[in-house]
């Protein structure tokens, strides 16, 4: 059977999960909304489940209360997670775009080497949420958006810098009867545009390689390619490219023994308990996961007396 790798990707909208083998090639992955953790972690290990087994590495803002979960071998931010997957198909790659759920990413490479990345975690009107709230808002479902946005003949223009201002703006141009794809066309345009200003004072050079779930709607893809005026590469696994990365980083690791739990997290019972730490002034929220009413680790504390305490 040869030896596998497991990547967890933990995102505040979605999980994702992908299995390498001993060649880097992607045997199986899944793409989740994020519906709990715990809930999701488990559906998506049902999914993929197979032998052979070697590491497990997980990412994202969800590693290391999935880290737990799962029991990792590895923990590492989806800044090196995305980097490592992107570079592994695109070695020439010099400019990364991640637009996630609700923050967004952006990496500059120069012969494979990160040399400085941005995050946006501030604003929605640079994420994919804004763009889901939106279309919910009209009645479409996000994934037709980029089909009917790309109906678009005229250019209509939105405020960038808000979320809230951009969804108000939706009101009222729907409200004076313009064109929902030329109204969809202009939200992808803005959201490009609030994305692109976490690159102020970079030289963003090709090869331009957009990956996340959103990079699939293509009409955000027309949007970066009228910006940058040049052509942007979607990777086929793109919705899932944190998670390759990082099973492709625990795969390099050569761990001697792995501490994975198994894909029969389904028949554990987790759970969570909160309490206030009194031993010190920073009255820490300490968040304790249970499994099977047994503490596995918490999580929270800000001097690390608690953190990843693991009892079995």
């Amino acid at each position: 059977m040869g030896n596998k790798y497991l990547g967890i990707d933990c995102g505040s909208v979605s999980v994702k999960l992908a299995i390498v083998n001993e060649k880097d090639k992607v045997i199986n992955s899944i793409y989740l909304r994020n519906q709990g953790l715990i809930e999701t972690i488990q559906k998506g290990l049902e999914h993929v489940v197979c032998e052979g087994i070697k590491g497990v590495g997980v990412t994202g803002s969800g590693r290391n209360f999935a880290g737990l979960l799962v029991g990792a071998d590895l923990i590492k931010t989806e800044i090196l997670a995305h980097t490592i997957g992107t570079l592994k198909y695109y070695p020439n790659v010099r400019t990364i775009f991640d637009i996630g759920g609700e923050d967004s990413k952006l990496m500059v490479l120069n012969n494979g080497i990160l040399e400085d990345f941005r995050m946006n975690m501030i604003c929605s009107a640079g994420t994919g949420s804004s763009l889901e709230a939106i279309a919910t808002r009209m009645g479409i479902k996000i994934e037709d958006v980029g089909d009917l946005a790309l109906q678009s003949y005229n250019k209509i223009d939105f405020p960038t810098k808000c979320g809230v201002f951009m969804q108000s703006t939706v009101v009222s141009k729907l409200n004076s009867g313009q064109n929902k794809s030329d109204i969809l066309m202009g939200v992808c345009r803005g959201l490009v545009n609030n994305y692109l200003t976490m690159a102020k004072g970079i030289d963003l050079k090709p090869p331009f390689i957009y990956q996340g779930a959103t990079a699939k709607n293509k009409a955000i893809v027309k949007a970066f390619e009228e910006q940058l005026d040049y052509e942007v590469i979607v990777p086929d696994y793109c919705d899932v490219m944190g998670a390759i990365g990082i099973a492709l980083m625990i795969k390099n690791a050569r761990i001697k023994q792995t501490r994975f739990k198994g894909f029969n997290l389904i028949n554990h019972d987790f759970e969570t308990k909160i309490r206030n730490c009194e031993d010190c002034e920073n009255n820490c929220e300490l968040n304790e996961i249970y499994q099977d009413s047994k503490l596995i680790g918490t999580l929270g504390s800000r001097c690390g007396k608690y953190n990843n305490h693991s009892s079995v």
